[in-house]
């Protein structure tokens, strides 16, 4: 039976004088990498949903970091977020995620910040020179050959794919959008910004030309830069993604992000590239 949602709410939990709310993850949050482990993106949106849920009236979320330290479980989760600089017009939020581990107990498995600003009418010197991206259309496009193998499992049996052909063709910066077909968490309508996250973290995955079978390049950040608030339309995350691969093992992802109105953030992943 198909998933209701990324995550179950199981209540709350008081520990080590702090208030959590915990979460059982389904199988739509498993990542491509193992079925064990989830994908990037959910743990993302979780952290952010509770982060969210303390901008003061009036402010804006313009900057959210997500650090992912180590292997995330598919195990029951609990989470909390607080305010680490309180300000009017500028404050600072952080929120941290725990999984279960083998030994039973409770281990940190993410952390994540967020700049909140206050809010201000700059339309009559806005600006954003990004690329147009094309919009979604029923059939756009089709899902990269190495993802052909996975796509009835985990999280990319759990999102709508549309994938654009870029000026460069298929072997240039990749074009995607994408959209949650469930919600982060079962019974609640998910934010815009949580959708944004909700599938974010996609952006490693749609713009690799690394070969899988060959090569593993796994993110344990990203970052997000808003320039304006996202408002996908149905959903709908557009991303324009491109991997910068050095000579020593590492890299980054560089990422455009859209709504229907086109560009609203940039975002950037850490890689770790191997050879298999």
């Amino acid at each position: 039976m198909a998933d209701s949602a990324f995550f179950h709410p199981a209540g709350t939990l008081a520990a080590d004088g702090f208030e959590y709310e915990v979460f059982d993850p389904t199988p739509s949050t498993a990542s491509v990498w193992a079925d064990t482990m989830q994908h990037g993106a959910p743990p993302a949106a979780i952290m952010v949903r509770a982060m969210e849920k303390l901008v003061g009236e009036g402010a804006r979320i313009s900057r959210v970091t997500i650090d992912l330290l180590g292997v995330v479980p598919i195990t029951r989760t609990r989470v909390r977020a607080w305010v680490a600089r309180p300000g009017r017009t500028i404050s600072l939020l952080t929120a941290e995620m725990d999984c279960v581990d083998g030994a039973g107990e409770y281990r940190t498995v993410a952390r994540a910040q967020a700049w909140a600003l206050a809010a201000s009418d700059t339309s009559a010197i806005a600006r954003d020179l990004s690329p147009v991206l094309p919009p979604a259309g029923a059939s756009q496009g089709v899902m990269p050959g190495f993802f052909q193998h996975l796509k009835d499992q985990g999280f990319l049996a759990a999102c709508d794919w549309r994938f654009v052909d870029g000026p460069d063709g298929p072997d240039g910066v990749k074009q995607c959008w994408i959209r949650a077909k469930m919600p982060l968490v079962a019974g609640e309508e998910p934010s815009p910004l949580v959708q944004v996250f909700s599938v974010v973290d996609a952006a490693n995955g749609i713009s690799a030309y690394l070969d899988p079978t060959a090569v593993t390049w796994m993110n344990m950040d990203m970052t997000v830069h808003f320039h304006r608030s996202p408002q996908p339309v149905d959903g709908w995350v557009g991303l324009l993604g491109d991997q910068l691969v050095g000579d020593e093992g590492i890299g980054t992802t560089v990422s455009r992000l859209y709504d229907g109105a086109g560009a609203f953030a940039v975002g950037a992943q850490t890689l770790l590239v191997a050879a298999r």
